[in-house]
């Protein structure tokens, strides 16, 4: 059975369209294009028409950096220590509210074990209801360094190259490397180069190796450019960019997720957060804004992410963080490029994003054009994924 979707506009991943007509089939896109020009049923097929949930479509959004074992509590280290069963029941509560704001794929980088991934599993198979999720269990750390609360600390080139192939084992399908200290937890601060060009290097020739993407969670200039230098696929957060490590990340066409609304609500809510927290979170957001507008600017390429599960910071508020890259000087059509097709290849997920023949029929409805106001995607009236809608 063909599913026959007329509705009054939509963005495509790249481009948008009025008075369009999408044609679903087995969980796929079939046909997009003008109302006028819809194909006719096949013979011996049948044909539904629906009625739109929205006035415009749009494909189902993808959010590159989200942690679904976090809540957003003020406690970051008291949820990182929570034992595994509580961290598996919050991921798939998070990845409900994930799949409910309109956000089909979603990227987890970084829990304290493998639950996300046998989470990402049983959603595939159709067990258990949520967004499509590429995993990383457990990120990669120097000892003393960011995420050593929940990451597999490593040192030196063999010891890196074995935790990669560990997380490999377990089925992760991106690897998470922390090259810089952070914001959070007891680990070393953001501007901090952690790992070694030896250290990174093994690390990106076993994820390579092993066919899967490899990120990074960095701050300090230095750090991104050891990253860059090795071959780092995307860059997480980089809040304290120059024009040297600008350069050298659009040479090396690195793309950049930089996770606004993590420190936006850290520093919405600094009464409740350490003093040392704070101390770092105001020492990276002074440049955060003006550095990823400096690369958008030399045409870096840039995804959106949101960081979801640090302090305040809600698995159902994605949406915001396109008004963030608006505001950082991405227009509204590359805000939204940056959430889906953009997303999309950075994430290594060729069939999302897109709403395209052959790609995956995950569909996010909303009233209104985003394009000309982002803030209706806040506002999802149905969500899509595989051709069926979401609860």
């Amino acid at each position: 059975m063909r599913t026959v979707i007329e509705i009054d506009g939509l963005f495509d991943g790249t481009s948008s369209m009025s008075d369009a007509t999408i044609v679903v089939a087995d969980g796929e896109i079939a046909w997009v294009g003008k109302r006028s020009r819809a194909p006719k049923t096949p013979k011996g097929e049948k044909s539904r028409t629906v009625k739109t949930p929205g006035s415009f479509a749009v494909p189902g959004l993808i959010n590159c950096h989200s942690h679904l074992t976090l809540d957003g509590s003020a406690n970051f280290e008291a949820e990182t220590r929570e034992c595994e069963a509580a961290a598996a029941l919050k991921a798939f509560r998070n990845a409900r509210l994930t799949l409910r704001s309109g956000v089909t794929t979603v990227r987890d980088l970084g829990a304290n074990g493998s639950m996300v991934i046998e989470l990402a599993r049983r959603i595939e198979r159709g067990a258990l209801e949520g967004p499509r999720i590429i995993a990383a269990a457990r990120g990669i750390t120097i000892t003393g360094g960011h995420g050593m609360e929940v990451g597999r600390i490593a040192d030196g080139p063999d010891a890196v190259r074995a935790a990669t192939r560990e997380q490999v084992a377990v089925g992760a399908t991106v690897i998470k490397l922390f090259s810089t200290g952070g914001v959070l937890g007891e680990g070393a601060g953001p501007e901090l180069a952690a790992y070694t060009p030896e250290e990174t290097r093994a690390a990106v020739d076993e994820a390579h190796r092993a066919g899967v993407r490899i990120t990074t969670h960095a701050h300090g200039a230095e750090g991104m450019r050891i990253a860059a230098e090795c071959g780092i696929d995307s860059i997480e957060h980089a809040t304290l960019l120059d024009q040297q490590t600008i350069r050298l990340i659009k040479e090396k066409d690195v793309a950049l997720v930089p996770t606004f609304s993590a420190l936006r609500r850290i520093i919405d809510n600094g009464s409740a957060l350490s003093e040392r927290v704070m101390e770092r979170a105001r020492l990276v957001a002074t440049k955060h804004q003006e550095g990823i507008r400096s690369a958008h600017k030399a045409g870096v390429r840039i995804a959106a992410g949101t960081d979801a599960g640090t302090p305040f910071n809600t698995h159902e508020r994605f949406a915001l963080e396109l008004v963030y890259l608006a505001e950082a000087g991405l227009s509204k059509t590359e805000a939204l490029i940056a959430a889906t097709s953009l997303a999309a290849d950075v994430v290594g997920s060729a069939k999302a994003g897109r709403i395209a023949a052959g790609a995956w029929a995950d569909l996010l409805f909303v009233d209104g054009d985003p394009l000309k106001d982002l803030a209706v995607l806040q506002r999802p009236k149905a969500v899509w994924v595989g051709g069926a809608a979401a609860p």
